[in-house]
């Protein structure tokens, strides 16, 4: 449809939501609606702008976009927040290409289904296979399809064939600087997701390493066990390319969108999800922009947790979102949880290359280097930790950064249970933090 949808407000009253949709290249697919929106912001105090995660179809975007909105202005009441007279607000909902392959037992948007989970029938390859297969090139579609189908297991030599089949949605990567993984990389994450892999045996020495080893978990580890899964490697695959896709969309599409809506004066209210979280970044980080947003929430974001880092390790080089802090008025709060299953069990597992500090580098275990911001926080640059609270406590916003560790028990539960568990009141608390005039 042209234009916004219409939201109905807990109180009465509605407000308009302009729902965006971009390519996977980041071309925008509602240039009609959006020139409404960026009108209306030139005469708007505030726009707030959501930006989904992986897994989001359109209908559960827009459901989440106006649950986390419905529950946001029900604050206001409850907690006796006045807007002020002039207070005209714009909501804009990016929905980006996000679905890769959802299975029956997944719940809202897990990065990896592992071997054995239920609900992966045995025609899940074929399913996998048809969703990853447009973006491959035709010989090697055909090859992966002719390697993998009825096959439960694979030997290493066919392993390394399916790998090098899909590697090259690899080389789909949105940052010059980022290089992707070789073939012995690919094999190690894989024997590991499927929970492969052993440590090195020196001297007869089960669980011991060799010295002289070069520092690589590639040379750190062995492969085990009696085959590859075939569904993890193209779970590797779908992982890389959205990650990929999510900073392509943010860089050559919505950050074209927010340096538009920056031109006016209104307040610019960002929030992301997940891969929605790398959106913004790439959006803000590569776009030359007039002026600061004023705040940006991010929500379990799906990114290295050195992404802010001024130097990354003994690299010498910045984190890739370095230069977001100066670009954002208030400091910048996400969240960070021990129960988000995908982002601190699994994502340091899924992708490798050589650039820390972007999300496009792992390792077998190594959760300081390459672990998930959204799983343990951020390193390498000052920040501010505080526990999650229950709604209507205050948080002490100091330093351009506050992480907000959601493991922790507020009001009988964890703060943040799950991967998908921030659409609540302690969410919608955050984002008045940052927006309280």
């Amino acid at each position: 449809m042209i234009g916004p949808v219409q939201i109905e407000l807990p109180a009465g009253g509605s407000v308009d939501l302009f729902l965006l949709r971009f390519s996977k290249d980041g071309t925008l697919l509602s240039p009609q609606t959006a020139a409404m929106a960026v009108e209306r912001a030139r005469r708007a105090t505030d726009v707030y702008v959501f930006s989904h995660g992986w897994n989001n179809v359109f209908a559960d975007a827009k459901n989440e976009y106006t649950d986390f909105i419905r529950g946001y202005v029900a604050q206001r009441e409850e907690f006796g927040i006045v807007v002020p007279d002039d207070y005209r607000p714009v909501l804009i909902g990016i929905i980006w290409p996000a679905t890769w392959f959802v299975t029956a037992a997944e719940e809202g948007p897990v990065i990896a289904a592992t071997t054995g989970s239920e609900g992966m029938a045995a025609d899940t390859v074929e399913a996998m296979l048809a969703g990853i297969g447009d973006s491959l090139p035709a010989r090697n579609r055909t090859a992966l399809s002719e390697l993998l189908d009825g096959v439960d297991l694979l030997d290493e030599e066919g392993a390394r064939r399916a790998a090098a089949l899909v590697s090259v949605l690899w080389e789909d990567h949105d940052e010059s600087s980022m290089a992707p993984p070789d073939l012995n990389q690919i094999l190690m994450a894989w024997a590991a997701l499927d929970g492969n892999v052993e440590p090195y045996e020196d001297d007869g020495v089960s669980g011991t390493i060799d010295e002289d080893a070069p520092d690589s978990d590639v040379d750190r580890y062995v492969i085990a066990g009696e085959g590859f899964d075939p569904r993890t490697i193209l779970r590797l695959a779908s992982v890389w390319k959205i990650k990929s896709r999510a900073g392509v969309v943010g860089r050559r599409g919505v950050g074209k969108l927010l340096a538009n809506l920056l031109k006016g004066d209104a307040r610019a209210h960002l929030i992301g999800h997940s891969y929605g979280a790398r959106v913004l970044l790439s959006a803000i980080a590569r776009t030359q922009l007039r002026r600061p947003v004023h705040s940006l929430l991010l929500l379990q974001p799906a990114v290295n947790r050195w992404c802010f880092a001024p130097t990354v390790l003994e690299t010498g080089r910045e984190g890739g979102y370095a230069n977001v802090p100066e670009r954002v008025e208030r400091p910048i709060m996400l969240t960070f949880s021990e129960h988000d299953f995908p982002l601190h069990e699994v994502f340091h597992l899924f992708v490798r290359g050589d650039n820390l500090g972007e999300f496009n580098a792992a390792a077998i275990g190594d959760t300081d280097t390459y672990g998930a911001l959204g799983g343990y926080g951020p390193l390498g640059v000052a920040f501010t930790e505080e526990d999650a609270r229950s709604a209507g406590e205050t948080y002490e916003l100091d330093g351009e950064i506050v992480a907000v560790d959601g493991g922790v028990v507020v009001d009988g539960e964890n703060a943040i249970g799950g991967h998908g568990d921030v659409n609540k009141p302690i969410t919608w608390w955050l984002l008045h933090t940052l927006t309280e005039r």
